[in-house]
C-alpha cells in the first residue's frame, strides 16, 4: 500500500464524527472510554469512503473497567493463561476509518491493552499520544547513600505516580495500581521487585541500560529494614553489605516479567494500517504487536517516556513486534528509547510437526510457551517444511504445500497450542521423523513473511537488541542510528529450538547506518553491531554449500567500536561487507561495572572485528579503518576458499 498524505486525506474528508458528541471529555475530568467506543461504532454506518473520527485537542481519561473485553490470543505473551483482554481504544471490523487525535493525550488507568485494530481495513492512526496514569514498570532512583548506627542504607526517590506502602514488618513494599471505580479495589497489587526475573538498571551518565541480578536491586535479600521517609523517599537498610550498584543517580526499573498477559497494542487480521505521529509513552505487558496482518506502516512515531513524568521506561517489553505479516512492513522516522526488550522484532512462527494423520493432513503445534490460541494458517497459504537440526529442507528439497483445510487451535478438539492442517498434495515421506525422541520437522507459513523497510530511525538506551528481523522477503535497513544497545544492534536469527521465530533470510541490505557499540559491563551478553545467528535443535550448522541464510549485503555504514565485533555471522552464503568505515570509539561516560562479590561480574573481552562460522562466498573489501583500529578476522568450520575476497587494510575510497 503506497503512503497517502494523511493530513490531506483528513482535510478533504467530508464524513466526520466528533467524539464529544458522544460524551467524550477533552478536559480530562470525566472518563471517556464508553463515549469513544460509541463514536467508533457509529463510524460503521459510513460505508462509502473514509470517515474521520475527530478528537478535539485535549486529555482523555480511559478506564480499564469501562473498556471493551475480548478473548483475543496474542503472540509472545502469556495469553493462554490470561485470555481476556481489556482494550481501551478498539477499532473492530472497521474499514476506512481515520482516528485524528489533533495532538490529544490519552491517559490509561489500569493494566490493560491501550489500542486494538481487529479484522479491519485501511485504518489510519494520526497525531495523538497515550500514557498510563500508573505504569506497571516501577522505577526507583538512588538519591543518597549513608550509614546510620553502623548500618548502611540507600535512599530511593520514587516518582509521584507510583502508589506504594511499607508493610508493618518494615521489610516489604507494596505497589498499587489505580482504584477501579466499579469495584473500589486496586487494578493490581505487587510486592517489592514485583516477582521480576531480572532488573533493568539505567546509568544516566552514560545513557546505558542493561539487566542486572535482583540481588543488586533495592529489595536484595540482604536488606534488613525499609522506612518511608516521605511520600517520595524510601530508606532501605542493608546491614554492612549494601549492593554495589547503589550509586547516586542510578535508576532501578522492574516489572512482573512472568505475567505478560497482553500485548500493549494489537493489530490482528487487518489490512493496510497506517500509524503516523503517534507518541507511545508506555505499554503494559508487551509491545505493539502485529499478528497475521497485511501491510503495516509507522511514520514519525516516538516510543519514549513523557517529558515531565520523572519516568524513563517506554515499554514493559518490546516496542514494535511483528509475529506473522504479509505484504510490507514500513518503519520510518521513529524514535525508540528505553524499552525493556527489543524495539523492533519481525518474524514468522515455526509450528512443530507433531503427528501425521494421513498423506495430506498433519497436526502442528505451537511449542514456545508464549505462543498459542490464534490461527497460524489460512486456506490458500503457502507452507514450507524444515529440519530442526540444521534448518534445511528434508527429502522434498523445499517444495511448497498449499493449505486446503484447517482446524485452528481451540477448535474441533484441538487444544490452544494444536492445529490440524490439510494440504493440496501428499506430504514428504520423512515428515514424521524424529531426532532423539523429538519431532524433527517444523512448518513455516511463508505467505505471512513480509518485505521490510526500516529507515531513518533512532535507537537509543535499550537493554536488549535493536532490530531483529527474519523474513525471506526483501529487507532494507538504512540510515538508522544505533546508540549503546546492551546487546546486538541488528540480529538475524531463525530459531527452531527456543523461540521458534522463523525464518531464513534471502535478500537483506544494511546500508548507511551509524552504530555506536560500547561496553555494558556484562561479557555474557554479546553486543556486536551486526549478528547473524541461526538457532538449530542441537546447535549444529549445515554444510557451507547449503547455508541457512543467503545474500546479505552490509555497505556504506559507520561503526564506532569501543570493543566487540562489527560483524559476527554463522551459516551465510554470499555475505558482502564493503565501503564501510570502522572507528575506535571512546564514549564520554562509562557504565558502572559490577565489582567484587557481584554475581554478574565478568571480564569484558574484545572480539575479532569479523567472526565467521560456516560461511561461504564472503567479501570483505574496500572498507576504511581508523588509524587506531586494528582489524582482525577469525573463522571456523570453513576454509580460506570460502572467502571470495577479503582485505582488512585501509582502502582509499575512489
Amino acid at each position: 500500500m503506497s503512503k497517502k498524505d494523511t493530513s490531506t486525506l483528513i482535510e478533504n474528508c467530508q464524513q466526520r464524527i466528533n467524539v464529544t458528541e458522544y460524551g467524550a471529555d477533552p478536559t480530562g475530568k470525566k472518563d471517556s472510554t464508553r463515549a469513544i467506543w460509541k463514536a467508533f461504532e457509529a463510524a460503521k454506518k459510513y460505508s462509502d469512503g473514509y470517515v474521520v473520527v475527530d478528537f478535539p485537542n485535549g486529555i482523555y481519561q480511559l478506564q480499564k473497567s469501562a473498556a471493551e473485553k475480548r478473548a483475543y490470543h496474542t503472540s509472545n505473551t502469556n495469553s493462554i493463561e490470561y485470555p481476556i483482554k481489556h482494550i481501551t481504544l478498539l477499532l473492530e471490523d472497521q474499514e476506512k476509518v481515520i482516528l485524528n487525535g489533533n495532538g490529544s493525550l490519552f491517559i490509561i488507568h489500569g493494566d490493560c491493552m491501550a489500542l486494538g485494530i481487529i479484522r479491519s481495513k485501511e485504518i489510519y492512526l494520526y497525531d495523538f499520544s497515550w500514557d498510563f496514569a500508573i505504569p506497571t514498570t516501577v522505577e526507583m532512583t538512588v538519591k543518597a547513600t549513608g550509614k546510620d548506627n553502623h548500618e548502611q542504607y540507600t535512599d530511593f526517590h520514587i516518582p509521584d505516580c507510583f502508589l506504594h506502602s511499607v508493610d508493618e514488618n518494615q521489610r516489604d513494599v507494596y505497589w498499587y495500581g489505580e482504584v477501579d471505580p466499579t469495584t473500589g479495589k486496586h487494578y493490581w497489587v505487587d510486592k517489592n521487585h514485583k516477582n521480576a526475573w531480572t532488573l533493568v538498571g539505567y546509568h544516566p551518565e552514560s545513557n546505558i541500560t542493561r539487566r542486572y541480578s535482583l540481588e543488586l536491586g533495592p529489595f536484595s535479600e540482604r536488606r534488613t529494614k525499609v522506612v518511608k521517609l516521605s511520600d517520595s523517599t524510601l530508606r532501605v537498610f542493608y546491614g554492612d553489605n549494601r549492593p554495589l550498584l547503589h550509586q547516586k543517580g542510578f535508576v532501578f526499573e522492574f516489572c512482573s516479567t512472568p505475567r505478560r498477559e497482553t500485548a500493549g497494542a494489537f493489530i490482528w487480521e487487518s489490512e493496510d494500517t497506517i500509524i503516523e505521529k503517534v507518541n507511545v509513552h508506555y505499554m503494559h505487558a508487551f509491545g505493539w504487536l502485529t499478528q497475521m496482518s497485511h501491510n503495516v506502516s509507522y511514520y514519525n512515531c516516538n516510543f519514549t517516556a513523557r517529558k515531565g513524568s520523572e519516568r524513563y521506561t517506554s515499554s514493559y517489553a518490546d516496542l514494535i513486534h511483528v509475529s506473522g505479516a504479509s505484504g510490507h512492513i514500513h518503519i520510518e522516522g521513529c524514535y525508540f528509547n528505553h524499552a525493556h526488550d527489543d524495539p523492533i522484532n519481525i518474524h514468522g512462527t515455526f509450528t512443530r510437526v507433531e503427528e501425521v494423520i494421513d498423506n495430506y493432513t498433519m497436526k502442528l503445534q505451537y511449542i514456545q510457551a508464549q505462543q498459542g490460541g490464534f490461527p497460524q494458517y489460512y486456506i490458500g497459504d503457502e507452507v514450507i517444511f524444515y529440519r530442526r537440526d540444521k534448518l534445511v529442507h528434508g527429502n522434498d528439497k523445499g517444495k511448497s504445500y498449499f493449505v486446503t483445510a484447517v482446524s485452528n487451535p481451540g477448535e474441533n478438539g484441538n487444544d490452544l497450542r494444536t492445529m490440524t492442517v490439510t494440504f493440496n498434495q501428499p506430504l514428504p515421506n520423512d515428515i514424521g521423523n524424529q531426532l532423539n525422541g523429538e519431532p524433527l520437522f517444523v512448518a513455516e507459513n511463508i505467505t505471512y513473511t513480509p518485505t521490510v523497510h526500516i529507515k531513518n530511525n533512532r535507537f537509543e538506551t535499550i537493554s536488549t537488541r535493536g532490530i531483529l528481523c527474519t523474513t525471506r522477503k526483501k529487507v532494507l535497513i538504512e540510515n538508522n542510528l544505533f546508540r549503546h544497545m546492551a546487546m546486538d544492534a541488528i540480529y538475524i536469527s531463525n530459531d527452531a529450538r527456543y523461540w521458534y521465530e522463523s525464518g531464513p533470510v534471502r535478500d537483506v541490505t544494511i546500508r548507511a547506518n551509524v552504530f555506536y557499540v560500547t561496553k555494558v559491563g556484562n561479557a555474557k551478553w554479546r553486543n556486536a553491531a551486526v549478528r547473524i545467528e541461526p538457532i538449530t535443535l542441537e546447535g549444529k550448522l549445515p554444510p557451507n554449500t547449503n547455508a541457512i541464510h543467503r545474500n546479505i549485503c552490509i555497505k556504506d555504514n559507520s561503526f564506532y567500536m569501543e570493543h566487540e565485533s562489527v560483524l559476527s555471522a554463522k551459516s551465510v552464503s554470499n555475505l558482502t561487507f564493503t565501503r564501510n568505515k570502522i572507528f575506535k570509539y571512546q564514549p564520554d561516560g562509562m557504565a558502572i561495572e559490577p565489582k567484587e562479590n557481584d554475581p554478574n561480574k565478568d571480564k569484558v573481552v574484545s572480539k575479532s572485528t569479523f567472526e565467521l562460522v560456516r560461511c561461504q562466498e564472503v567479501i570483505i573489501y574496500n572498507n576504511m579503518f581508523d588509524d587506531n583500529y586494528q582489524a582482525t578476522l577469525s573463522y571456523s568450520l570453513m576454509s580460506p576458499e570460502h572467502m571470495k575476497k577479503v582485505d582488512l587494510k585501509n582502502i582509499e575510497e575512489k
